[in-house]
């Protein structure tokens, strides 16, 4: 089970940063004004799943923190 963690942060890293370079080029074509219905569409679509996989991988990190937090805990305590 904890190999899937790192699988899961990285992948959700991934596609925040694809998502993002998608955002960053919609935004360009939309503020030059040759945006179409479509192109708008796809803007909220990649702006809501960018803020979706960024809250995946925050979650993780806060989620292993801890973990590390209360392992630390446990083996000064068993000293």
């Amino acid at each position: 089970m904890r190999s899937r963690v790192p699988v899961v942060f990285w992948s959700a890293t991934l596609v925040a940063v694809i998502l993002l370079g998608v955002i960053w080029t919609l935004a360009q074509r939309v503020v030059v004004g040759g945006a179409s219905v479509e192109d708008d569409v796809l803007l909220v679509v990649a702006g809501a799943r960018l803020a979706a996989a960024s809250l995946v991988a925050g979650r993780i990190m806060v989620v292993v923190g801890r973990l590390r937090r209360r392992g630390q805990g446990n083996r000064e305590g068993s000293s």
